[in-house]
């Protein structure tokens, strides 16, 4: 899980705004949102960060946010922040009103990722709420590879 990190150009995110992948990754959406998190407690939310913008991409194994604003450090190196969780890190996903609500569980304790998607951008975390039971399983070791090979004979 990363908070609030710079991600360099070609370390981390290409110079045309999109993120450098894993070679056993691949994306399945990507939105323009608005986002936040919070650090949860039992009464009420504590900021981690302040509103941004930016582009949220979903791949296959986690979730990444790249602000909108380019920044350059002191040292010439080009980049923006950039916040990711994974999906094993997940605990729910909730819609509300005028949010959706990714809680998170992870070395950072437990957060919730607001986001404010408008339309069609709520969709973006269907399939993250889809795959909750089937990553409960693989957490418990209980999951079943998709093809199975069957054994000859039988």
């Amino acid at each position: 899980m990363m908070i609030d990190e710079f991600g360099e150009v070609d370390k981390y995110l290409t110079a045309a705004n999109e993120p450098i992948l894993r070679a056993d990754e691949r994306v399945i959406g990507f939105r323009q949102l608005e986002y936040r998190v919070y650090k949860a407690s039992f009464v009420m939310k504590a900021p981690l960060t302040d509103e941004r913008g930016g582009w949220v991409w979903q791949t296959t194994k986690r979730v990444l946010h790249l602000d909108d604003k380019w920044e350059t450090l002191p040292t010439g190196v080009k980049g923006k922040r950039v916040h990711e969780y994974g999906f094993m890190e997940v605990v729910d996903v909730v819609w509300h009103r005028r949010a959706v609500t990714v809680t998170t569980k992870g070395p950072k304790g437990k957060l919730i990722w607001e986001y404010k998607p408008f339309g069609a951008a709520a969709r973006l975390f269907n399939w993250l709420r889809e795959q909750r039971e089937e990553r409960k399983q693989y957490a418990r070791g209980e999951h079943k590879p998709v093809y199975e090979r069957e054994k000859p004979g039988g």
